[in-house]
């Protein structure tokens, strides 16, 4: 009789996994803003290597344990941009348009009336026709053209503004099933009884 036995589990090797105090939790953001503070981008080497500086004894010797940490604590650092501090500087808003909306875009709409422009008049299709066709479309695309694209765009986000809203007053509320709780605890009755069989 053939038996299948069952192995026991195998150990993983290696080093046993580091528990860090909340000591040491508080010193690695400590040294994170520190980091910041002085400008410096806090990337895992540099807050290692600051970390083992400043406390010979720190628990964790390697990037990795410490970007493993570092993920526990929930740290994001997002890198503000130059642009961003001289308009806030400056007293400017910047507008950013949300990713794969183009058609909120006004420069993309110039872009695609540029495109349809070269493709109604190439008739020799080189690439010097393209280039003489692209300089006149943007030598005729004056300030009436541009504020047509912009008030196109205005257009279009009041529409989508519109659409969310209906969904949102109207549709949902409609969608949702209401359940009374009579009719619920008759389903769990229910499910009670199939449990007794």
């Amino acid at each position: 009789m053939n038996m299948i036995q069952l192995k026991t589990p195998r150990k993983i090797p290696g080093r046993p996994s580091i528990q860090l105090s909340e000591e040491a939790d508080d010193e690695i953001r400590v040294q994170f803003h520190l980091l910041l503070a002085e400008k410096i981008y806090p990337t895992i080497a540099i807050l290692l290597e600051r970390l083992l500086s400043a406390h010979k004894d720190f628990p964790v010797r390697s990037e990795t344990t410490l970007r493993q940490h570092i993920h526990r604590l929930g740290f994001t650092y997002q890198m503000t941009s130059k642009i961003d501090e001289v308009a806030q500087e400056f007293d400017v808003q910047i507008v950013r348009h949300p990713v794969r909306h183009c058609s909120l875009n006004p420069i993309e709409l110039a872009w695609a009336a540029l495109k349809d422009y070269i493709r109604k008049n190439n008739t020799n299709f080189t690439m010097s026709s393209v280039y003489e066709l692209a300089a006149e479309f943007i030598a005729g695309f004056d300030d009436k053209a541009a504020q047509d694209a912009i008030r196109h765009a205005e257009k279009l986000e009041v529409t989508y503004k519109t659409a969310d809203n209906f969904v949102e007053n109207i549709v949902e509320p409609q969608s949702i099933d209401d359940v009374s709780d009579t009719e619920i605890d008759n389903l769990s009755d229910d499910s009670d009884d199939s449990t007794d069989i």
